[in-house]
């Protein structure tokens, strides 16, 4: 829910309690109204939005302070990525951009489950994803201008140019945070060859 939804939605609740409270049970008028504020900002409280990546609400993990923020301001760009490409008019980037989101969503994902990991993480969070962000952006305002320019043509090309680029980085980001899970994998499938083998199955 959005901070414009959430203020209509506790204006509504406060103006209707002070009218329930004054008129209907005929209370004093300053606690009718000191009630009706206490509402608004109970409801406005209420109604906020727990921003969540996977199964995890953001809230709940034990990285507080600025890895915290960080994971939530990254889960914001990857939001707004998403947003973008649903109204990108050419096929090859908006291939590139739905690409982004869903390397991003896995690498955020990883990171709630494993929060201890986000500080490795910090540039892609950082500035990746921002860059990501900005450079969408700016590619969908010449595209809502509905210029034919060489300024335009210009931009188009450069997009399609530093996607691939960000898909690139973005994988290798996400190998890398799982790295010390593919060895662990890897050394699983060791020990199992190496028992199969003494039990006679290889």
């Amino acid at each position: 829910m959005s901070n414009k939804r959430q203020s209509v939605l506790a204006t509504i609740f406060s103006i209707a309690s002070f009218l329930g409270l004054y008129f209907g049970l005929a209370w004093p008028i300053l606690i009718s109204a000191g009630l009706s504020i206490g509402i608004y900002f109970s409801t406005y409280l209420i109604s906020k939005p727990r921003l969540k990546i996977g199964n995890v609400h953001l809230d709940t993990l034990p990285a507080s302070g600025e890895m915290g923020q960080l994971l939530i301001e990254a889960k914001q760009d990857v939001n707004a990525i998403a947003e973008a490409a649903k109204k990108i008019k050419s096929e090859s980037i908006k291939e590139q951009s739905e690409q982004l989101v869903k390397t991003s969503n896995n690498v955020l994902e990883y990171l709630a489950n494993h929060p201890d990991q986000i500080s490795n993480a910090r540039r892609f969070l950082g500035y990746y994803l921002n860059t990501a962000r900005d450079i969408l952006e700016k590619y969908l305002k010449f595209q809502m201008s509905n210029l034919h320019t060489e300024e335009v043509h210009s931009v188009t090309q450069s997009t399609e140019k530093a996607l691939p680029i960000l898909n690139t980085a973005f994988e290798k980001q996400f190998t890398h945070l799982m790295q010390n899970d593919i060895m662990d994998i890897e050394a699983d499938i060791k020990l199992l060859e190496t028992n199969l083998k003494m039990e006679g199955f290889n």
